[in-house]
């Protein structure tokens, strides 16, 4: 199977910007933002909190320091801090939550990133030993989730989730680096997901497909505490930062429809691929894909070297599990060619030498 075309399915992050995304990067007549001149950070910052419905905004340069930054606006050194245990702030993020804020991170497992409600009012509420439980006043969530695959908390969860931390006086985060697949894949708007969240990031360069960026929101004084904050852990200071803010706005232009189309791409994947014997493909929720390997013994690593040879780069996640992801680069023509290079790649593989893997960070 010939080709000379490569598709990168390991992350959206892999995504080129669209001819308007540079177009208005070129025209960006960009201002001192650090000083509140910049007319399209301030645009974007304002359609930030709009959509999500939440009272302020601020434009970050990751979804990692969007969520270090709404760690330390909201707690203080040795609190406790409740985690879902696969979460991305767990894994991909240098351990920050450690070296930085000085925090007792809590893990509670899920199978799909909804914690069980009675282990979250155990983990507020109980310590071992004749001590009180440490103070909580931040709990962490991801959705859609990357670890499970793109899977979405559902609406019910989250407000029961935001009822019972509230009534211990916490903090609902979300970490929704992913944040417009998950609306998209709920057919409801941004703030009406998040209703029941106090604060969330959102990723710009994800499935909107921007350059650079994300975006905290939520109340007033922690959004201005993280922009604050921002300047400690030094990154405050992008100069001309506005021309990066152009491209978000003009990605955040029709991203319902894109997104929508991205997931029924990745669901025509998915379905070209599942009944391969010894392959489980779990039913996408969003533009994720999740494969795996297990019952085959075949490591992940073999497939995802096998795909390359066939110009389809694959996330290895763990040693039977591998992802691929669809955006607007990774059209119908392509969706084809990845299901024929799967299929010919697993039809390939019938033992030989293992392959090690390394984790894909997305």
């Amino acid at each position: 199977m010939g080709t000379t075309r490569i598709l990168d399915l390991r992350a959206e992050v892999r995504s080129r910007p669209t001819a308007n995304m540079w177009q208005a990067m070129h025209d960006a007549d960009f201002g001192w933002a650090q000083r509140g001149e910049d007319p399209y950070v301030n645009q974007l910052e304002s359609r930030g909190a709009a959509d999500t419905g939440k009272e302020a905004c601020v434009f970050l340069a990751t979804t990692s320091l969007a969520n270090l930054l709404s760690a330390m606006a909201t707690t203080s050194p040795g609190e406790q801090v409740v985690l879902e245990q696969d979460m991305h702030m767990v894994w991909m993020e240098g351990r920050n939550l450690a070296h930085i804020t000085s925090l007792y991170p809590r893990m509670i497992a899920s199978e799909t990133g909804e914690m069980a409600l009675e282990e979250v009012a155990e983990a507020l509420t109980q310590w071992r030993g004749p001590y009180p439980p440490p103070r909580t006043s931040l709990v962490a969530v991801e959705s859609p989730h990357n670890d499970h695959g793109g899977s979405i908390l559902s609406k019910d969860y989250l407000g029961q989730l935001g009822e019972l931390i509230h009534a211990h006086g916490g903090i609902l985060f979300m970490d929704g680096a992913r944040l417009h697949n998950a609306a998209v894949a709920s057919t409801t708007t941004l703030a009406d997901y998040v209703d029941a969240v106090d604060l969330v990031s959102v990723s710009l360069n994800k499935g909107i497909g921007a350059p650079y960026g994300a975006l905290l929101c939520g109340p007033t004084e922690i959004v201005e505490e993280a922009r604050r904050l921002q300047k400690v852990v030094g990154v405050s200071g992008v100069h001309r930062v506005g021309i990066f803010a152009s491209a978000a706005l003009e990605a955040l232009n029709g991203w319902e429809e894109r997104l929508a189309t991205d997931h029924g791409r990745a669901q025509a994947l998915a379905s070209g691929i599942d009944d391969l014997s010894g392959l489980d493909v779990v039913p996408p929720q969003t533009n994720q894909v999740k494969i795996l390997t297990h019952r085959s013994g075949i490591p992940a690593a073999d497939l995802a070297r096998a795909l390359s040879e066939r110009g389809v780069l694959a996330a290895v996640r763990e040693e039977y599990y591998l992802k691929l992801f669809t955006y607007h680069e990774i059209d119908d023509e392509a969706v084809a060619h990845v299901i024929a290079a799967v299929s010919e790649a697993w039809e390939e593989l019938s033992g030989g030498p293992r392959q090690s893997f390394e984790l894909e960070n997305a």
